[in-house]
């Protein structure tokens, strides 16, 4: 029983998270100009830009593609954490981190608090959730186009 509690704690942390952040990113979206002021550019195969265009998204949220599921909501872990998680997303695209200390503290944090909706690996769920190994990562791709 208390492993069964213990495995739904961060689905249940996530729901509640999601459930209060909800109204203050209905239009939270990463946007060109918004990403290009802290990136510069997006080069799909710089590591620091992706880095940091996966902090941008967690902590502005992002509907980007418009899934069904509704955006993702902004601020679900603190900056900091943001940063951590980055690290360890890096390593799944086949990039050195820019801090690679953070890089186990990340996927703790991943698997604690991403998993319920880009799945164990950040795979993602076809049609509703991104995959987070997929490279170039299909948010930044869009945007490059978009320059």
């Amino acid at each position: 029983m208390k492993k069964s509690i213990l495995l739904l704690l961060p689905l249940i942390l996530f729901l509640i998270a999601f459930m209060s952040k909800e109204h203050e990113t209905k239009k939270s979206f990463v946007n060109k100009e918004h990403v290009l002021t802290h990136t510069k550019q997006i080069d799909v195969n710089c590591s620091r830009c992706f880095e940091q265009y996966i902090e941008d998204v967690i902590n502005n949220g992002s509907n980007i593609f418009n899934y069904p599921t509704s955006p993702m909501p902004a601020h679900t872990v603190s900056p900091e954490d943001a940063k951590k998680i980055a690290a360890f997303l890096a390593t799944l695209q086949g990039f050195k981190p820019s801090h690679p200390d953070w890089v186990i503290e990340g996927k703790y944090l991943f698997y604690g608090n991403c998993v319920g909706c880009h799945s164990n690996g950040g795979k993602g769920k076809k049609g509703y959730f991104p995959d987070l190994t997929r490279k170039p990562l299909a948010g930044m791709e869009l945007l490059q186009r978009k320059q």
